[in-house]
């Protein structure tokens, strides 16, 4: 999971900004900061990350379960990671 946040901020920071805050067996909890917080496409920054999990991890798939806006420049997002069937 480290590697895909990595991989993520890559490209998106300073923009968007990830941080790996819990994983548990079927979820990970993620906090993204920084400007992208004031755009109205916040849900593109978020889902992007979900994006590099199924690049990077094919026996996974990864959707967004929950997000909520913690401030003005913080959202924090919870991934369910399901067994990828095909």
């Amino acid at each position: 999971m480290k590697e895909a946040v990595e991989r993520y901020n890559r490209y998106r920071s300073p923009e968007a900004t990830a941080r790996l805050i819990e994983v548990r067996d079927e979820e990970i909890m993620v906090e993204f900061s920084g400007s992208f917080c004031k755009t109205c496409g916040i849900y593109d920054w978020v889902e992007d990350l979900a994006y590099e999990l199924n690049e990077l991890y094919p026996e996974i798939v990864a959707e967004i379960a929950n997000w909520r806006q913690a401030s003005e420049d913080r959202v924090i997002a919870e991934f369910r990671l399901k067994k990828n069937s095909e």
